[in-house]
């Protein structure tokens, strides 16, 4: 795909939705278009009309876009406009503002098409921010611990973290692993993830000087681990 998909971001606040804008930017995906429609046109807290069919033609740039409101009369409005000026193209997504938005803007700057990236913000509302703790299962039985565990032939890589593992390394990651065949995990503190999703990423809680380890099964497994754990070795 030659053109990204664009974004819109209708908030009840200008300066709310200009801050997430800049935010997409700094974690690597400038080069896809973002648009805001914040506030009322006197300055105001408040949705325009107006607003959003100017950011939705100004977002878009033929591949698609998707229109990620805050709260309350955002989605209203925007309902009306989309009602209005119907097309299969701009799509209103039911996704977490801020969540939503990353992950969106993610999966676009990899090149993802219309309904995947769409997908990626709706997903962003299954990220845990805080794990909950429960109790330690029962131990397996015997026989289960007797077994072997199942390890996928591939490569891997351990990386000590010389800095915590913050939105923009993890953007990064997430667009990188994307471009790959194989199956890849990242694994730190106990948990796996699969780090296309960018949030899924930050969900680790991958802090200064812990171990992340990538592991990939596929045709080009040892490209994906030399390239994601060059990019781990670098966070900054």
């Amino acid at each position: 795909m030659n053109q990204s998909i664009g974004i819109v971001l209708v908030s009840h606040s200008a300066e709310l939705a200009s801050g997430l804008r800049d935010l997409l930017a700094q974690i690597g995906s400038d080069r896809v278009p973002v648009a805001v429609a914040g506030g009322t046109e006197d300055g105001g807290l408040g949705t325009s009309y107006d607003r959003i069919v100017a950011a939705i033609a100004e977002a878009d740039r033929g591949a698609g876009v998707i229109v990620l409101p805050d709260l309350g009369s955002s989605v209203l409005t925007t309902l009306a406009v989309l009602e209005d000026h119907p097309r299969t193209d701009v799509l209103l997504v039911d996704a977490p503002f801020v969540e939503g938005a990353v992950a969106a803007a993610v999966t676009a700057a990899a090149g993802a098409d219309l309904s995947a990236v769409a997908e990626a913000a709706r997903q962003a509302r299954g990220i845990m921010k805080v794990e909950s703790f429960e109790p330690a299962a029962a131990p397996a039985a015997a026989a289960d611990a007797a077994a072997e565990p199942e390890h996928p032939q591939g490569a891997s890589a351990a990386v000590t973290l010389p800095a915590t593992l913050h939105a923009r390394p993890a953007g990064r990651l997430a667009q990188e692993a994307a471009k790959f065949a194989s199956t890849i995990r990242i694994e730190y503190g106990g948990k796996s993830v699969n780090p296309t999703g960018v949030l899924a990423v930050m969900s680790l809680g991958a802090t200064i000087g812990g171990t992340v380890t990538v592991h990939a099964e596929g045709q080009d497994a040892d490209s994906a681990v030399k390239t994601l754990a060059a990019i781990l070795a670098e966070v900054e």
